[in-house]
């Protein structure tokens, strides 16, 4: 009986130890003026004045009804206020291509993905439509470059929550939500970014985790962002980022592969193809 009982007892205690070990932490949870979270937001991507990374971007798309997923090696340059540059990183054949050099876009896809032809959208950043999937300034925003409150912006609206602070930005005429910034009570960083159409729809929804300092400023590593409208979003992993880099003038010149066509969205309507040089990083 002895024995029985102190095998029973062995067996508690092992139990409670157990228990304790799978304790969840404790969380603590911070507090601060919304106003502070968004002028310490501005402060921090004030000092990220260039970008580059090598990224794995998984690539979330719906095709014939059916989510499909696909990951590849890309390189995102990046030199503000409107210079960016996202390229499948693949010598022998990208699969796409999204250049801004300030003025002008270009969004090049290889046929596998634009559907039977290599084909190019061009045209004045001024053309795109407000919430167009690929905008190079909307790409800006998903990285966290981009300035609060966003251009258009007339009133913000602060709401507190036992976990997160959501700073909300309205414009327009009547007034309506342009987009939405929440802040994570546990290190008071951004950790989602949401923007409105004119129909008051979720156009985008960006989520920020693992946030890493260098340079001066803090980056997050793991950037994911969803355009639900388009049934279109990625994942982008940082493998590195270089923060203040000096980058090349030729990077914000266009060059795609020949024999694509090209359509210009300020003409809205299909040009004959353009000579263009080898692609390169």
């Amino acid at each position: 009986m002895r024995r029985f009982l102190t095998v029973c007892a062995v067996v508690l205690l092992c139990a409670g130890c157990a228990g304790r070990g799978r304790e969840k932490p404790v969380v603590t949870y911070r507090s601060a003026e919304p106003g502070m979270l968004v002028a310490a937001y501005n402060s921090n991507a004030a000092r990220i004045p260039s970008l580059s990374a090598d990224l794995e971007l998984t690539i979330i798309y719906t095709d014939e009804g059916r989510t499909k997923k696909r990951t590849v090696d890309a390189w995102l340059d990046v030199e503000k206020p409107a210079r960016i540059r996202l390229k499948h990183d693949d010598i022998s054949r990208p699969m796409f291509l999204v250049l801004s050099d300030g003025v002008h876009f270009w969004v090049c896809l290889d046929k596998a993905i634009a559907g039977g032809e290599d084909t190019v959208y061009t045209g004045t950043l001024s053309a795109l439509e407000s919430e167009w999937l690929l905008r190079p300034d909307r790409l800006l925003s998903a990285f966290s470059l981009g300035r609060f409150p966003p251009d258009g912006a007339a009133e913000t609206v602060s709401e507190t929550y036992a976990d997160r602070y959501i700073v909300s930005f309205l414009g327009g005429k009547p007034l309506r939500m342009l987009s939405r910034a929440t802040f994570s009570r546990v290190d008071l960083r951004l950790s989602r970014y949401e923007v409105f159409d004119a129909k008051n729809r979720l156009a985008l929804a960006v989520d920020y985790r693992e946030y890493k300092s260098g340079s001066g400023a803090d980056v997050p590593s793991v950037v994911t962002a969803d355009w639900p409208l388009e049934g279109f979003g990625f994942t982008a992993k940082a493998r590195t980022a270089t923060v203040g880099v000096k980058l090349h003038p030729r990077l914000w010149q266009f060059e795609w592969r020949p024999g694509a066509v090209v359509v210009d969205l300020d003409e809205s309507r299909a040009e004959p193809p353009r000579p263009a040089g080898k692609p390169g990083r």
